[in-house]
């Protein structure tokens, strides 16, 4: 059956993310298979094990497993019991959205501290080459700007943990008729 060319695929929906996993997760210094297998695994209704991962991957079951731990480290994905082998199979975590907010607010507050330590650097600077003056000033007014802007951010995130928590309880209850979400 021949559908419109309006019309995408869940296939072409899970493809499109994939890539844009594997760029963001590579932008943020990972190999890009994490973002792949981050991808596929919240497309995946159920657990997957290394052999599965792999094979949808088109890589090697060992790249996979290095990779995954990429994943189980920063909480994004959890190693799920099974007592029907001895294979491990992998999850998306439960709380990966939270675990995603916290990362966040850590490199936001990361990089406000760096500001601020250079700020406080520029101000204790004992004498200046007079050719140099100009480009300290300009120096010290951007990271003013910076240290004030990632304190901005951080003063509008407060609460937002709590505030994301009963949004997806809520989101969670009416969508499963008026249940708890558990995952």
């Amino acid at each position: 059956m021949n559908r419109p060319p309006h019309e995408t695929t869940f296939a072409e929906v899970r493809r499109t993310f994939s890539n844009h996993m594997s760029l963001a997760f590579e932008s943020e210094g990972f190999s890009p298979l994490v973002g792949r297998i981050f991808a596929l695994l919240l497309f995946s209704k159920d657990p997957m094990s290394l052999q599965d991962l792999s094979e949808h991957l088109g890589v090697t079951k060992a790249a996979v497993s290095v990779q995954v731990r990429a994943l189980e480290r920063q909480c994004m994905c959890q190693k799920v019991p099974t007592g029907s082998d001895r294979r491990d199979y992998y999850y998306i975590a439960q709380d990966f959205s939270l675990t995603t907010m916290r990362s966040t607010k850590q490199k936001i507050h990361s990089i406000k501290e760096q500001c601020d330590v250079i700020l406080s650097t520029l101000e204790s600077l004992g004498a200046v080459e007079l050719e140099e003056v100009s480009a300290l000033d300009a120096s010290r007014r951007r990271f003013i700007e910076m240290s004030a802007m990632y304190q901005l951010f951080l003063s509008r995130m407060e609460g937002i943990e709590e505030e994301w928590v009963q949004l997806r309880e809520r989101l969670f209850r009416e969508e499963m008729g008026g249940g708890k979400y558990t995952g």
